[in-house]
């Protein structure tokens, strides 16, 4: 008895399993890509857009890859929509800076840091004011009657 019970689910079991089976949908023959996405400062071109296929980016003029991402897609199918796609890149451009721009960059800091440095070199030394105030323009009078009358 205990046998039967064995058998009977083993056999509902595999039923269920062949129904999964012819309810998945059949990848359609012939099934591509569309165009892949865009990266920044890259571009790409796709010699096949059949599945499995793999295509790698290039950098545009004036960048380069920058170290630890990848180029490389590929045509991947989505079994759960059935529909192919490209794999997501991990590249990133990075902008070149060549040698002559760093020198002259470089040299034109060195040269800003000596002008600022020469300027506090050569800068006069304040000259102390003497303080107006504190020392009376009369002419030997102090009293506002003998300036009255000079008048």
């Amino acid at each position: 008895m205990a046998r039967r019970r064995f058998l009977g689910s083993g056999v509902h079991a595999l039923r269920g399993l062949l129904l999964l089976l012819l309810l998945r949908l059949p990848v359609t023959p012939g099934t591509t890509c569309p165009t892949p996405m865009s990266v920044e400062h890259a571009d790409i071109r796709v010699k096949s857009y059949t599945l499995n296929s793999r295509e790698r980016y290039v950098c545009n003029s004036g960048f380069r890859r920058k170290a630890g991402t990848s180029s490389l897609t590929e045509c991947v199918l989505n079994k759960t929509t059935n529909t192919a796609h490209w794999t997501m890149p991990s590249l990133k451009c990075i902008m070149i800076i060549s040698t002559s721009v760093t020198l002259s960059v470089v040299f034109v800091v060195s040269a800003l840091v000596t002008c600022i440095k020469l300027r506090r070199i050569f800068q006069p030394t304040a000259v102390e004011m003497e303080n107006l105030e504190a020392m009376p323009m009369t002419r030997g009078s102090s009293s506002r009657e003998e300036d009255q009358r000079n008048y």
